[in-house]
Parts: C-alpha cells; sequence; structure tokens
C-alpha cells in the first residue's frame, strides 16, 4: 500500500462527539452539494453527480471516522483514496477534480455542522482543532489520490514497453550462450534495452518436455528464459546467492538440467554441460526427474567424456575378475564398488549391499585373493572407482 503521512495530532484533540453528532447528517449533506451542483448546471449528468454525491459522502465518513480512531482510521482512507487515484488514471480524468471535490464536501461540512439542531457547542480553540484536522485530511488524501495516479500510469507504461523489453531479454539470452563470445559492448547495450544488468556469474540451463503441450514453468522475473525455443533454454544470473529460491521445474511436464555456475562471458560453457547433463538422465544414467544440476554429478559427467578411455582401462584394472564365473563376478564387482565408496568398511558397504557384513568380509577376502596390492593403492583404487561407476551406469542405461 501507498503511505503518506498524515499527522493524526489535531484528529486526536477533537472531541470524539463531535464526530458522533455529525454523522447521522452525512447524507443531508450529500443531498445539499447534489441540489447545489444540478443549480449551478441543469445539464449536469447522472453519472457525474452521483459520482459527487458519493465522492462527498465518503469524505465526511472518513472525516468522522479519524476523529473517532485517529490511530487506524487512517489506513482504511489511504486505501480508499489510492484506488480513487488508479481509477482517474484509468479513466483519464484529471486529478484536480477530485482535490474540487475535496474542497466542496469541506464547505458543505461546515455549513451542515452549523444547521446541527442545538449546534456543536464548539468553543474557540475546539473549533480550531476541526480547522486543523480538516487541512491534514485534505493535504494528506491528496497526496494519496497523487501517488495512486502515478503508480497506475507507470504501471501502464511499463504494460506497454514490455513486450519490447522481453524481446530484447530473449536477443540477450541467446547472445549470452553463443559461439564465439559475443562483443562485450554489444552484450552491455542490449543488456540495458532489455533492463537486465548483468551479473557477474550466470548458470545455463536446458528444459525438455515430458509431454506434448507442456506449459512452460512460472519462473523468477529476473531469469532469461526462451521457452518458445526448438531447445528451451534459461540463463540464471547469480545461481549460487539464489540456490534455495530457484523452484523445481514440475516433474511431470518438464525436465530441466542446469549447468555450473560461471563468469557471464562463459554462459556456452555452462550450456554445453547443462546439455550433456539431460543427455545422460534422458538415458536414465541419472535421475530424470525435476531440476537436474549438473554440479551434483561430476562423476557421471566426466565417466560419459572419457567413454572409451574408460573401456580401454577397464580391461586392465578389472582383468582379475574375467576368469570368475559371471554370476560370481556380479556378486563381487557390486562388493567391490560398495567397498571402494565406503573405504573398505564392511559395516557401511553391507547395508549399501543389503547384506550381512560377514558376508562383505568374506568376498573382500576373495578380492584381496584377486586384486593384491592393488586394494592398498589409492590411486589404483580411484581407477577401479571410476571405472565401476562408468560399468554400473552403463548397465542401467541399457536396462
Amino acid at each position: 500500500m501507498v503511505r503518506t503521512a498524515l499527522d493524526v495530532r489535531a484528529f486526536e484533540e477533537v472531541p470524539a462527539w463531535v464526530a458522533r453528532r455529525l454523522r447521522p447528517h452525512v447524507d443531508r449533506a450529500a443531498d445539499e452539494l447534489l441540489g447545489e451542483l444540478r443549480r449551478g448546471d441543469p445539464q449536469i449528468g447522472e453519472e457525474e453527480a452521483g459520482r459527487a454525491r458519493a465522492g462527498v459522502a465518503a469524505g465526511i465518513r472518513h472525516f468522522c471516522d479519524l476523529v473517532e480512531d485517529p490511530g487506524a482510521g487512517w489506513e482504511r482512507v489511504s486505501a480508499f483514496y489510492l484506488r480513487v487515484g488508479r481509477h482517474l488514471a484509468r479513466d483519464g480524468r484529471d486529478p484536480v477534480e477530485t482535490h474540487q471535490a475535496l474542497r466542496r464536501s469541506a464547505s458543505v461540512a461546515w455549513r451542515t455542522l452549523g444547521a446541527v439542531p442545538g449546534g456543536l457547542d464548539l468553543d474557540h480553540a475546539a473549533l480550531s482543532l476541526v480547522v486543523d484536522a480538516q487541512f491534514c485530511y485534505m493535504e494528506a488524501v491528496a497526496g494519496v489520490i497523487a501517488a495512486g495516479y502515478a503508480a497506475e500510469l507507470a504501471e501502464c507504461a511499463e504494460r506497454q514497453v514490455a513486450p519490447a523489453v522481453q524481446r530484447h531479454r530473449t536477443r540477450l539470452l541467446h547472445l549470452l550462450l553463443a559461439e564465439p563470445r559475443a562483443d562485450p559492448r554489444r552484450l552491455a547495450t542490449l543488456a540495458a534495452q532489455a533492463r537486465w544488468p548483468l551479473p557477474a556469474t550466470v548458470a545455463a540451463a536446458v528444459a525438455r518436455r515430458r509431454r506434448a503441450g507442456a506449459v512452460p514453468p512460472e519462473l523468477p522475473g529476473d531469469l532469461l528464459a526462451d521457452f518458445g525455443a526448438p531447445e528451451p533454454c534459461l540463463l540464471i544470473p547469480d545461481p549460487d546467492r539464489r540456490r534455495a529460491r530457484l523452484p523445481a521445474a514440475p516433474a511431470r511436464d518438464w525436465a530441466i538440467a542446469v549447468g555450473p555456475a560461471v563468469p557471464a562471458a562463459r554462459a556456452a560453457d555452462s550450456l554445453r554441460w547443462a546439455h550433456e547433463t539431460l543427455a545422460l538422465a534422458g538415458r536414465g544414467v541419472i535421475p530424470d526427474g525435476g531440476l537436474i544440476r549438473s554440479a551434483e554429478h561430476v562423476p557421471a559427467l566426466v565417466i560419459a567424456r572419457a567413454g572409451e578411455l574408460i573401456d580401454d582401462a577397464a580391461a586392465t584394472r578389472l582383468a582379475p575378475l574375467q576368469d570368475v564365473p559371471p554370476a560370481r563376478r556380479e556378486r563381487l564387482t557390486e562388493t567391490l564398488l560398495a567397498l571402494l565408496e565406503h573405504n573398505f568398511n564392511a559395516a557401511d558397504a553391507s547395508r549399501r549391499l543389503r547384506v550381512h557384513p560377514q558376508t562383505v568380509r568374506y568376498r573382500l577376502r576373495h578380492l584381496q585373493d584377486l586384486f593384491g596390492d592393488e586394494l592398498r593403492d589409492p590411486r589404483r583404487c580411484l581407477e577401479m572407482e571410476l571405472i565401476l561407476h562408468a560399468r554400473m551406469a552403463n548397465r542401467s542405461a541399457g536396462d
């Protein structure tokens, strides 16, 4: 809500019975103003006359609200006149007419006060307080109307330029993701036109529809996105800072893979990793659901890049298993990977494999017989772990 200060001290000093005595005569004051308008302009339309009468009645009632409750009354009053300012802008009317209506309301209110049977019995000091309160009220109301009027005009202007800004943002997105890298001066110019300050770091993302006609997910306004492209893509500014606020893509309709955070000039590098991550997810090598972050699947991505090298290394590093019967080889292979992942802790590996720890220890002794000192070499163990991960991933993809 737009807030404009109101000095409530004058209202706090006005006796509350003034409002109670004035409130029953609000309609009479509004009818008196309507009569004045018709005498001054017989051609006045019913709509305009009704609007003027309603404005006077609302103004006097709001004044009474503030006298009775200076602390809380202003919230209701300012909300009302904020809407008035917005409606004036939408209808193309000048706020001056509302200011004139406020002055007419004040004049009619004073005449009504004087005509109240028995009078209000205000002494000079009390009368001065009422006058002060009325001027404070009119000034604050005029400020709220002006604020509402300006806010509506600004939003209308924003709606008119929004399509052009969106076009600039789409162009900026593809320019940042393009190879070779775009001229920094051209990027800066387009970023200014797109109203998108170039961030220090970005993360690129690619999306894949799970079903035809999937509606693009709702995303924060500061993301660059083009879901209408043949390969829908996004660009996330300052991804490390906003990680917790990035919404997960609807798993039912979209899979979205996010590349690593990189300097803005290297957005295309992040895009390549996002493409590879989404491809692995499509093959079933990594989970294919919701938001998929490449940084959480580094081993799978590295292995995918080194597929041929992994196959050649496997022939040497896993050679001791080749002479083992297939069924037993399968069990030993799974156990070896679990042991490598858990630093040869049989208890942890048994929970991973869901077998008894003694079974793991028995298989470990067999593996030690097959591989010998290689199981005590950290470098060899790392190589075997990568190879076994690749084998498991390829087997899952094949299944």
